[in-house]
């Protein structure tokens, strides 16, 4: 059994998709919604297999959602397929990475072609996918394998990273994109645009830093756009 939600300010359209879903025995809506903000909290704790959302709204677009959903969960994301009723945005749609775009009205035919390929993409990921706790990173030429339980932060440093662990910092050619998109994101918190920390690894909150220990104390900056959803992760009021 997969489960969806469903999010769109056209209340036709939530119920549209909403009875093409109930067609689908392996298929269950945890929410529907015309309410977009309702739908981001509602992702902030649950993490449903696929989201279907409509790429303009008043209160947050598709994308917002996207954004919000990858700050959070970084290349781990659910399944996202847009749905508008403009078919000039598929360009924008397909250029934020999500699965498929569906043109209002759907009609139950493309609904089903479009989950169907989800279903098939999943069960591939489920029967392929091996759950690791490391990663590798080229280090001086050699691969190095480093434990997710080691890594205190990660700095970026223009076309490097660098992998802060208790004991040692490993410098490696990489992007900070590449490097979250390999990180367990209820783990790790991207903070600011250089930086991502192991929330396990957090000592203390002070204004706009965050102290975490090396060998030494380390005070990191929290960006000024990421400092809501690092207070939200950390279940801290703004301070």
């Amino acid at each position: 059994m997969y489960t969806c939600i469903i999010i769109d300010d056209q209340r036709e359209a939530v119920d549209l998709l909403t009875d093409h879903a109930g067609k689908i025995d392996r298929l269950t809506v945890k929410l529907a919604t015309t309410d977009p903000v309702q739908a981001m909290n509602y992702l902030d704790t649950e993490k449903p297999d696929i989201v279907f959302t409509d790429i303009q709204m008043p209160e947050a677009t598709g994308i917002d959602l996207v954004e919000n959903l990858k700050q959070k969960w970084g290349h781990n994301i659910p399944v996202i397929v847009f749905t508008t009723g403009y078919s000039e945005f598929a360009v924008d749609g397909y250029a934020y990475g999500v699965f498929d775009y569906l043109l209002k009205p759907v009609t139950f035919k493309r609904f089903k072609q479009s989950v169907d390929r989800i279903f098939d993409y999943l069960a591939k990921c489920g029967n392929t996918a091996v759950k690791s706790d490391f990663l590798f990173a080229d280090v001086n030429g050699e691969k190095l394998r480093i434990n997710f339980g080691e890594i205190v932060y990660v700095e970026g440093a223009r076309n490097y990273v660098i992998i802060h662990t208790a004991e040692r910092k490993l410098v490696t050619y990489a992007s900070m994109t590449s490097i979250q998109d390999k990180l367990p994101g209820d783990s790790f918190i991207r903070i600011h645009k250089s930086y991502i920390i192991a929330a396990a690894r957090i000592e203390s909150v002070r204004g706009n830093r965050i102290m975490v220990r090396t060998k030494d104390l380390n005070r990191l900056p929290i960006g000024i756009t990421y400092k809501k959803e690092v207070m939200r992760r950390l279940n801290l009021e703004m301070l």
